[in-house]
């Protein structure tokens, strides 16, 4: 890459990596930023896109996935589906392995609801979240590094739990808020 590089309003002078592993990348940038300022800019670069993935029984009743969260000290966290997906791949693809891998559960159909900016101001993770409906329960196949407790309740519930501020997980409280919103929706 060469140096200096636009982005858009913004110059970047130069990047250092400063850590890298199969799922990130930490770079350092001095930059100038959009109204001609020196200055620097951290970012964290993601491998995997994040996938999310509403799964909606016949009854309005949702899967929830309950794990500890290394990045909040071990704090318990209610989740709607997730994991990380290729950059390269299809993510409808990878929505299906995570939606299997972690509660066994097959989906007849699947609706791309919304596509995300995780954290834009230091990151450039994008996150593709999906409703799956027409579900079909199978045997689950947990990543060894998964400790998951799955539980299904009824839509409002989840809902109230976003609201209550019992679901703290962005991808989890967005997909919530926005099911809620399309059940609102007068149908055409």
């Amino acid at each position: 890459m060469e140096f200096p590089r636009k982005a858009g309003d913004w110059t970047e002078l130069d990047r250092t990596v400063v850590y890298n592993n199969p799922w990130i990348e930490v770079l350092h940038s001095r930059v100038l930023n959009p109204n001609g300022g020196e200055g620097i800019y951290g970012k964290v670069h993601f491998k995997n896109l994040a996938i999310g993935i509403l799964a909606v029984n016949e009854q309005e009743e949702i899967y929830l996935v309950g794990q500890e969260r290394f990045p909040f000290d071990g704090e318990y966290s209610w989740e709607i589906i997730e994991g990380g997906g290729p950059l390269n791949d299809d993510p409808l693809l990878s929505a299906q392995r995570e939606l299997k891998e972690e509660t066994g559960l097959e989906a007849g159909s699947w609706q791309l609801m919304q596509e995300m900016h995780l954290s834009n101001s230091v990151s450039d993770e994008v996150s593709m979240c999906y409703i799956a409906k027409d579900l079909v329960q199978k045997e689950a196949e947990p990543e060894e590094s998964e400790k998951l407790q799955i539980k299904k309740l009824p839509f409002q519930e989840a809902l109230d739990m976003v609201l209550a501020g019992e679901i703290k997980d962005s991808i989890s409280v967005a997909a919530i808020l926005h099911y809620a919103l399309l059940r609102m929706k007068p149908k055409a």
